[in-house]
């Protein structure tokens, strides 16, 4: 017999090999089809989140506010989701805008702040002053139950009704181009 463990490895060669290959089957033609799990939903049940705002920037959304109030150019950020951005005003105040496609309204954590229930344009919409401390705001527009885009302000002086003013402005600017879905 041979004990060689080179040897041994060969030999177990062509019982691995079949049983990899026993998996496929040419006598049923078509797509192998996974059996049930306990998976999250597929895209087609939970309305392709990943999609739900297509091609849409969180900068085109903020451009067209802060430009005219003399914010410098918005730049990509990706602390919320990987769809944001933000603009600065020096000596002012900072803003952002985020597309969120796998949190809705409801995942949003208030921080320091309370959630208080809007509508923005039609939209259920929270509104949460001072939810990193005082001087700041943010509004969340709900696209779908699993979907948000957020509006947030920080302002260098002020109070939480003024950070929620500029973060509303920019919700309601945004607003309309965002996607109608359901």
């Amino acid at each position: 017999m041979d004990t060689n463990p080179r040897s041994l490895k060969l030999a177990g060669l062509p019982i691995a090999l079949s049983l990899l290959l026993s998996g496929c089957s040419q006598e049923k033609p078509g797509n192998a089809v996974p059996g049930p799990s306990s998976a999250a939903p597929s895209s087609s049940q939970s309305g392709n989140p990943a999609n739900v705002f297509g091609d849409l920037k969180a900068c085109e959304l903020l451009e067209p506010t802060t430009t005219p109030k003399g914010f410098a150019a918005p730049e990509i950020e990706r602390y919320e989701s990987d769809n944001g951005c933000a603009a600065q005003k020096r000596g002012y105040a900072s803003v952002s805008i985020y597309l969120v496609p796998e949190a809705g309204i409801d995942q949003l954590s208030p921080g320091q702040g309370t959630k208080v229930p809007t509508k923005v344009g039609g939209r259920e919409a929270v509104e949460i002053p001072g939810d990193s401390g005082t001087e700041a705001c943010t509004v969340a527009i709900a696209v779908t139950p699993t979907a948000r885009m957020t509006a947030s302000t920080s302002l260098n002086e002020g109070t939480n009704e003024e950070a929620c003013a500029l973060a509303r402005e920019l919700a309601i600017a945004a607003e309309p181009k965002l996607p109608k879905v359901g």
